[in-house]
């Protein structure tokens, strides 16, 4: 039995199904396009790409497409041309739902449907096209969030519903497919005139002309959030969530995907943040608190560091430690603890994690993730401020905050480490310099030098060749300063952020990046005098919470 490929929700699979196709969604994440990116380019749309993996991985002998855009017809090109498959079809769709575009869209099924027949050497069935269709998947009963945005491949979707406090609707243009019934007594060219009408009927992608309708999609009594995603070098959707962020009331999460598997760590802490934004999991919870104990900690488990604080029961810093994390988070914790002076884990009430390596420090009594931990550290530190930048050693986040403290809004950066701490120690290797002293060295420049790449490689290779033409020390790092300052720039905008501003992180001590960006916004940065400990701080406050709301520790 061949499977018979799609991937769109305007494909007439009833029809298909009628002449006796089974057709199967290609939705899969694709580790890597060796094949797309040699038969199209780099910067072609990812979900094509991963649809051009999909046919040669699983070795698909049927495809039909619909020309939702030139992405997927170049798809088709590419596939004609290669001429491996027993089948292949592109679809014509009208952009509209009016009379003359069902007309044009019955022709193209007329045409289709001649096409397949001819190659299956089957003839229409009545019966089995009716029993083809079902009900549109059904919105869970109670409060639940909603994907919406670009089609999310099924790892994706699998993660977000494991991870989510919530369950989770896919609403994408893949997953809310939905045709009613055809009524009894049609036949002929007439049911072909109703089916051409309700697959147009069916809620508009972006690529659709009546796009006004796609409020619907999100008027829901029982929707408490939503996840819009992306794709990677897809405009349609990101148009849609500019203009959906400055009009709806419901907590929005951006997700932008290049449709390979994603992180399962800086994901998670997208998912849990956003909950935590939304008071779905209640306070942070710290699971036991140690009675008799004198002081509380939060451990800030990072890629590169690992920072400590230590606050007594009136919430005063008493301690704190940064260490290499090195290769493993409970080693990093364990380091951390160890550098105290007269304070151990028998000292403690209660101990709070965050960061990526939350999950993996045994003596940790609570997690919270460090979008909440910097949130409420940085509120403590400097109550006025409004947005919170953080560059740490492998990402850069921006969280917007209320009057409050609480978080309103917050991006990270994507996979990539540039514009990151560990972006500035690679150039720092490669001008052989101490990363210490990059710090200052910017701000002797001469020369005002550009570098135009935002990919930590590309720009290893153009500092390169700034080194060969006999350019400064001063001068390129003044350069790299600056490509900092406009990557980090462009997240604050992306978030919505404005001033009062306050930095964190150990980027934050590099007098160079923090003078460029301060250009860059127009508005001075807030630093403190331990910015790395921000988020450790955030997190003792939690561990502080839960002892004095028990009473404290007896």
């Amino acid at each position: 039995m061949k499977p018979l490929g799609y991937t769109c929700k305007y494909t007439p699979l009833e029809l298909l199904e009628a002449l006796g196709g089974h057709p199967v969604l290609l939705n899969q994440e694709s580790c890597g396009f060796p094949y797309a990116e040699r038969v199209t380019h780099n910067q072609f749309c990812c979900h094509a790409k991963a649809v051009l993996e999909e046919c040669r991985r699983t070795g698909l002998r049927e495809l039909v497409l619909v020309n939702c855009c030139d992405c997927i017809r170049r798809v088709y090109d590419v596939l004609e041309a290669a001429g491996e498959l027993d089948f292949l079809y592109l679809l014509d769709l009208p952009h509209h739902a009016d009379g003359c575009s069902r007309a044009l869209l019955k022709d193209g099924l007329e045409r289709l449907a001649a096409a397949y027949a001819a190659y299956r050497g089957t003839r229409f069935d009545p019966a089995a096209f009716r029993a083809a269709f079902s009900p549109a998947p059904a919105l869970p009963e109670g409060d639940f969030l909603a994907v919406t945005g670009a089609r999310a491949g099924a790892g994706l979707l699998e993660t977000l519903r494991r991870r989510s406090p919530l369950p989770v609707a896919d609403l994408t243009c893949g997953g809310h497919r939905s045709l009613p019934p055809p009524p009894e007594g049609l036949e002929g060219p007439q049911l072909l005139d109703w089916y051409a009408g309700a697959l147009l009927g069916q809620l508009p992608c972006m690529r659709m002309n009546e796009i006004g309708r796609r409020s619907e999609l999100l008027e829901q009594p029982r929707l408490r959030g939503i996840l819009y995603h992306t794709v990677k070098f897809c405009d349609y959707y990101s148009f849609e969530y500019e203009a959906l962020r400055s009009r709806t009331s419901l907590p929005l999460l951006k997700l932008e995907t290049d449709f390979t598997p994603q992180g399962d760590g800086q994901l998670s802490t997208r998912l849990e943040a956003f909950a935590e934004q939304l008071d779905l999991r209640g306070a942070p919870a710290v699971h036991t608190a140690r009675r008799g104990r004198r002081y509380v900690a939060g451990i800030d488990s990072g890629s590169t560091t690992t920072n400590l604080a230590v606050l007594d029961l009136e919430g005063s810093l008493r301690a704190s430690a940064i260490v290499r994390t090195g290769p493993k988070a409970r080693q990093g914790a364990e380091k951390a603890l160890a550098a105290l002076e007269g304070i151990g884990l028998d000292d403690l009430a209660a101990v709070v994690a965050t960061g990526y390596g939350r999950s993996h420090i045994p003596f940790a009594t609570g997690q919270v993730t460090e979008i909440t931990c910097h949130a409420r550290g940085a509120h403590h530190l400097h109550p006025q401020a409004r947005c919170v930048i953080d560059i740490g050693g492998q990402d850069s986040k921006v969280i917007c905050l209320d009057e409050d403290g609480g978080v309103k809004n917050f991006v990270m950066n994507d996979k990539c480490a540039a514009g990151t701490g560990r972006f500035l120690e690679m150039m720092a290797r490669v001008l052989e310099v101490e990363l210490a002293e990059m710090g200052t060295l910017g701000l002797r420049w001469e020369t005002d030098l550009t570098i135009s790449s935002i990919c930590t490689v590309f720009a290893e290779s153009e500092v390169v060749s700034l080194i060969a033409d006999n350019h400064s020390a001063a001068d390129i790092v003044h350069g790299l300063n600056r490509s900092v300052a406009v990557k980090t720039a462009a997240l604050v905008q992306r978030a919505g952020g404005c001033g009062p501003y306050l930095m964190t992180g150990g980027v934050a001590r590099n007098q160079g990046v923090v003078q460029a960006l301060e250009e860059r916004l127009g508005a001075p940065l807030w630093i403190g005098d331990t910015p790395d400990l921000c988020g450790a701080l955030g997190a003792a406050l939690f561990a502080l919470d839960h002892v004095t709301d028990k009473g404290g520790p007896a």
